[in-house]
């Protein structure tokens, strides 16, 4: 799998952390949304965000929109807006290095978290694989945010209310919702 921006290029190791992911990002406006990209074996195997991997069948996604498939890279590009010889080119850089289990333009597998957040199975490398079996499929990406920190004020201890300050049983407030 790998991430393309508007440009039809890497700009990201897909690897890393979300909060690596969303920064790189933001860091150019041609970078989100971005497009989240793999073959038909990473989509047999891993699926692709709301995309279940086999045997579920991911049809539904594909008619809503919400998930582009393709004969061939160009077609995908043609669904997603974005130039079909710059994609291509960057498909085929990306698969020479995932071919060795490498990853020269942003490093992705370099690292324990990286490796751990891959499929130890795959080899050369757990992270890199090459885009190669048709079909191809494609998400369009956009960062969002994972929770809030002022939308209510909870009381001194980590015990959730309703309004006027009424305790709801059993309900505990944890993590960044737990914040003044």
């Amino acid at each position: 799998m790998i991430a393309v921006n508007q440009r039809a290029v890497r700009f990201v190791n897909e690897s890393s952390s979300y909060h690596h992911f969303a920064s790189a990002m933001q860091d150019a406006a041609e970078n989100a949304p971005c497009f989240l990209l793999c073959d038909a074996q990473a989509m047999k195997r891993y699926g692709l965000g709301l995309a279940r991997p086999a045997p579920v069948n991911n049809d539904a996604l594909v008619a809503a929109g919400y998930l582009h498939k393709a004969d061939t890279l160009a077609a995908l590009a043609q669904q997603l807006g974005l130039d079909a010889q710059t994609l291509s080119e960057t498909v085929a850089r990306y698969n020479r290095d995932a071919a060795q289990g490498v990853d020269r333009e942003f490093a992705k597998g370099g690292n324990s978290y990286n490796r751990a957040m891959g499929d130890p199975g795959h080899q050369p490398d757990a992270c890199n694989a090459p885009l190669l079996s048709a079909p191809f499929y494609a998400i369009k990406l956009y960062t969002g945010d994972l929770g809030t920190s002022r939308a209510w004020s909870p009381p001194p201890m980590p015990r959730s209310s309703i309004p006027k300050d009424t305790p709801i049983p059993g309900l505990y407030a944890v993590e960044t919702t737990w914040i003044r």
